[in-house]
């Protein structure tokens, strides 16, 4: 009998669909499961693909199904039935399992509830929130070889990280999320351009301490700082176009600072990157404060 993983929970933006997505398709992996990830294909565009593969699908075994959701009507009528409880109060077939945004839906919990159902063909899934460490650590190198950004935005940062290497011995990606966040838990995560200068310059001298010669600083932002705010200061600035190629860009940098985002967790888990999480009135004084994220 196949068996299929579909998801269907509109969250977020690009951060959190990865870490969504990453998370099911490592359990899919490890346990020959089939999955649709229909909240990710919309996403699908700045990842590498060709005819036989597009990264919000997986197939572990053959199906029918497999085949025909190559054909773009599929997806709507997909889409439709996810989204209704009266459609899916008719299908016997399939089975639901639910959690609110603010809950997580664990390993165990998916393990369990998948192999009870010995009858349904299908589990849809929604819920946006996925920890399964166990299957992810497992099988982290095949997820970022799933997830490889596209040609267009690999290459674009390759160029960015490129030129900066030729005058830099080491690159600090700041990561200046401002847009959404002036509002997001009254603004606690926002900060200004003046709390950014301070935190560039800290690790700046931090860096330079533990033997880095020429350190350069790689800042992406959802909004454009006044050049006057670090013309001073060896700051370039990421990519006003394609927040893909700014992801892909951070994730070489050797370094990372910024607040608490799925957009800086990912940057830090796919490219193997120490990591310091900024919060209000933090001062950078040692190198242990940067570490890798382990999960995504």
């Amino acid at each position: 009998m196949n068996k299929w993983l579909i998801i269907q929970k509109d969250y977020g933006q690009l951060g959190n669909r990865l870490h969504t997505h990453a998370n099911a398709l490592a359990w899919c992996i490890e346990n020959k499961v089939n999955l649709v990830n229909l909240s990710f294909k919309k996403y699908s565009q700045f990842f590498a693909s060709d005819n036989s593969h597009t990264v919000e699908t997986l197939i572990t075994q053959k199906s029918k199904l497999a085949s025909l959701l190559r054909v773009e009507r599929l997806w709507k009528i997909l889409e439709k039935i996810t989204r209704s409880d009266k459609w899916l109060n008719r299908l016997t077939k399939i089975t639901v399992r639910e959690k609110d945004d603010f809950e997580f839906l664990s390993e165990t919990e998916l393990n369990e509830s998948f192999h009870s159902e010995t009858k349904a063909k299908a589990m849809l899934v929604r819920a946006w929130d996925l920890r399964f460490p166990d299957s992810l650590t497992k099988h982290q190198e095949k997820i970022r070889e799933i997830l490889a950004p596209n040609e267009k935005a690999k290459s674009s940062a390759d160029e960015t990280i490129s030129l900066l290497r030729e005058k830099f011995d080491c690159i600090v990606g700041v990561h200046a999320r401002r847009g959404d966040y002036k509002e997001y838990l009254g603004g606690v995560h926002f900060h200004s351009w003046d709390s950014y200068r301070d935190w560039i310059m800290q690790t700046k001298r931090l860096m330079e301490e533990t033997g880095k010669k020429r350190v350069g600083f790689l800042l992406c932002s959802d909004e454009k700082p006044h050049p006057s705010e670090f013309n001073d200061l060896p700051v370039s600035f990421g990519s006003e176009k394609s927040v893909m190629s700014d992801l892909h860009s951070l994730s070489l940098c050797d370094y990372n600072i910024g607040p608490p985002s799925s957009f800086g967790t990912w940057l830090s888990w796919y490219g193997k990157v120490p990591r310091l999480v900024l919060q209000e009135g933090l001062q950078i004084q040692s190198a242990s404060q940067f570490v890798i994220c382990s999960q995504c």
